[in-house]
């Protein structure tokens, strides 16, 4: 009786042989396996030119297989390879048609050697680290956007914050560079990965290799991977394990984006008025003509908030599994493809808010003096100026601020007032000139006066731009690096393919 399942597996069996598995576990998997065809064909026609060099497949056959494989790329590409349900996968797909169309004693011999287990994680491999390489690029845009901004403000003074009080005064462009240090964290995080994703699995079979003479080299050279898997049990465990890491960089990455859309969302209300959005990420209310709602960002912020859940699945999926190939690891594909997507979508909308902000200069430098933000400024400056210790100098600016001496600002505070209450609080006068109070008094200057490496002092951002820019240049360059090592090993194999039809 002829089965309606998979005929690899379902031949000789009953006609409801595997129906329920198939409609049940197999799931999305032909509808996301729609992204594989291309990388499945790709590794087919590898592993025929290295079966041919290795003298284990006949020359006559593998051009019959490599032509198949070349057409179903061409019938891909034009939306016409449809993959079929029953097939379960991207993988007997391909097989089946070309079974078919060539004959089981041609078709028949595209599984020399290895499974649909390499096959897949072989794909998915060559899918993740074209997916890694092109979100690195993008993020690597959200940082030149960023730097971009922060050399235009250098000198804009905004107030600082801690526990969400008006804290130490810093500029716009040390809280811009600040976010792209995080970002540029997450990016070096994402590409370190891809050096454990770029090694080939492929020819590892079901999961202990096979006894055929392969060279595993040769077709992770053909296809543009830096080295192979070193042990094949070890490569089956790991399918689930390189896609959780990835999740796990993309979480950190979603964690500075909420960050940093929460403070931006802050910063834009009414009661802080820091900076404006740009109308293209507002919306309006529809029962209240006043407002202007940051929807987008809130969007953003949601959506990011998924990623740790997903990092959390998939690790769930894993742990308890034995070793070797499990069903339960096909489970972590839709949710690798939804955390990439959700990131393709989103860093570009987090790159066109952030570079459209509008801060409000003026506001701004007015906020970051209130609540004696300098405060701890002026205690170091009456330390090393009345030399006396940090902590006697913290009781007189405490008193200047708590006894009512000093009404809203340090822009008050004279030479007299810090004599009279250093006799009254130290037992002892403390001499400063108004020089001096006025190098940490206001909001800018203390801003300026941050010299320390790393500080909000305009040299200083400067300095951390320049060496934001230099590191960006290096990172693209090793993007750039990997894209051709991946380029020129598909020219290599396509040269191959070549001499094997023609």
């Amino acid at each position: 009786m002829k089965s309606q399942g998979n005929p690899f597996w379902g031949e000789g069996e009953g006609k409801d042989f595997g129906k329920v598995a198939i409609e049940y576990a197999a799931g999305e998997d032909v509808i996301l396996d729609a992204q594989f065809v291309q990388y499945e064909c790709l590794v087919n026609q590898a592993h025929v030119v290295m079966l041919v060099k290795q003298h284990i497949l006949h020359q006559t056959i593998a051009k019959k297989l490599l032509t198949g494989l070349s057409e179903i790329k061409k019938l891909d590409r034009e939306g016409k390879f449809i993959l079929k349900p029953e097939l379960e996968d991207v993988h007997s797909n391909v097989e089946q048609y070309l079974i078919r169309t060539l004959g089981i004693r041609a078709g028949g011999y595209l599984r020399m050697g290895i499974a649909r287990n390499d096959q897949v994680y072989t794909d998915t491999r060559m899918f993740m680290r074209e997916k890694i390489l092109s979100l690195s690029h993008t993020l690597l845009q959200l940082l030149k956007s960023l730097i971009d901004e922060a050399e235009k403000h250098t000198e804009t003074v905004m107030p600082g914050y801690t526990h969400l009080r008006i804290s130490q005064p810093i500029t716009y462009g040390h809280w811009l560079t600040a976010k792209a240090y995080h970002f540029f964290d997450d990016l070096c995080g994402i590409l370190t990965l891809y050096d454990l994703v770029n090694q080939c699995p492929l020819g590892i079979f079901e999961m202990a290799g096979t006894h055929l003479p392969i060279d595993r080299r040769l077709t992770a050279k053909l296809l543009g991977f830096d080295g192979i898997t070193p042990n094949s049990l070890y490569t089956a465990s790991q399918r689930g394990e390189i896609e959780a890491k990835l999740i796990a960089e993309f979480s950190f990455l979603a964690l500075h984006i909420r960050r940093t859309m929460n403070e931006v969302i802050l910063f834009t209300t009414n009661e802080f008025e820091l900076f404006t959005i740009d109308n293209l990420y507002t919306t309006g209310g529809t029962a209240q003509p006043n407002l202007k709602n940051p929807d987008t960002l809130e969007v953003v912020r949601a959506n990011m908030a998924k990623m740790l859940p997903s990092l959390i699945e998939t690790i769930m999926i894993m742990d308890v599994l034995s070793s070797g190939y499990n069903r339960d690891s096909q489970q972590t594909k839709p949710i690798l493809f939804q955390a990439i997507g959700m990131m393709e979508k989103t860093l570009p909308i987090v790159t066109g808010i952030l570079s459209t902000l509008t801060p409000r200069k003026e506001h701004m430098e007015k906020i970051a003096n209130l609540n004696f933000a300098t405060a701890p400024d002026v205690s170091v400056q009456l330390a090393v100026k009345g030399r006396v210790s940090f902590r006697e100098a913290y009781k007189v600016v405490k008193e200047l601020i708590k006894g009512g001496y000093l009404k809203t600002s340090f822009s008050e505070l004279t030479p007299e007032l810090v004599f009279e209450v250093s006799q009254k609080v130290l037992g002892k006068k403390i001499r400063i000139s108004k020089e001096s109070i006025s190098e940490v008094a206001s909001a800018r200057a203390c801003a300026f006066s941050h010299t320390s490496e790393g500080g909000s002092a305009p040299r200083e951002v400067k300095k951390m731009i320049a060496d934001l820019a230099r590191k960006i240049e290096n990172k693209e360059k090793y993007i750039e690096g990997k894209r051709d090592m991946i380029a020129n090993g598909y020219l290599l194999l396509e040269k191959e393919i070549k001499k094997n039809i023609y």
